[in-house]
């Protein structure tokens, strides 16, 4: 017999199941934030939401699905903080005023749940393949629209040229994705901050030094 063909497509956006299994989200999303794709237990994500792998693989397909839908659910989620300021900022000319308006958001982020923020982070260190195939679903490409963004920075003299874009875009990438390792406590305002400092911190190395 053939083994019919998933459509994950129909994972993403308004159709997602995961937003009608709110006990395989929540389930999903605690394994998920404390493990990498390969290590997180489907059966132990199972158990935990009392689901059948029946009626799991029907609506999921398989782990990828799961990931899939979930990470939607996330990207949502960060889109409401992130990823409108990071387009209607682009073009601005203030590159490190925009870029603490973005660690800001990440911190507000961050406190809305810290789980959804590690699975966010821990997704850069997924393998290239995987992360590649995961993101083919989505329209919105963060990672091409960032590099650009810092590249249009070192362009127009912002930051300075002996540091390549790509390795700017990564600093600033780890920075964010390691905020809450700045802090002792979560109090939202000290948070903001330390967020604030961080950015001035990279300033001070990799913006232009006047002549």
């Amino acid at each position: 017999m053939r083994k019919r063909t998933f459509n994950y497509k129909a994972l993403i956006g308004e159709r997602n199941p995961l937003l009608r299994h709110h006990e395989l989200k929540e389930a999903a999303i605690d394994e998920f934030a404390l493990k990498r794709y390969d290590d997180a237990s489907l059966n132990d994500i199972l158990k935990k939401a009392g689901m059948s792998k029946g009626s799991f693989y029907h609506h999921f397909g398989d782990k990828f699905g799961l990931y899939l839908a979930m990470v939607d659910i996330i990207a949502q989620k960060k889109l409401s903080f992130f990823y409108p300021l990071m387009n209607e900022n682009l073009e601005t000319s203030d590159f490190f005023g925009t870029l603490k308006a973005i660690m800001k958001a990440t911190t507000m982020f961050m406190l809305a749940d810290e789980r959804m923020y590690h699975i966010s982070n821990r997704l850069m260190e997924e393998n290239d393949v995987f992360r590649s195939r995961l993101y083919s679903f989505f329209p919105f490409d963060y990672y091409k629209t960032f590099n650009e963004w810092v590249y249009q920075a070192v362009q127009s003299g912002q930051v300075d040229s002996r540091f390549p874009p790509e390795f700017v875009a990564r600093l600033i990438e780890v920075m964010l994705a390691n905020v809450h390792k700045l802090v002792s406590s979560g109090d939202p305002e000290h948070l903001l901050q330390t967020a604030t400092q961080v950015i001035d911190v990279i300033q001070g190395g990799i913006s232009r030094k006047p002549i």
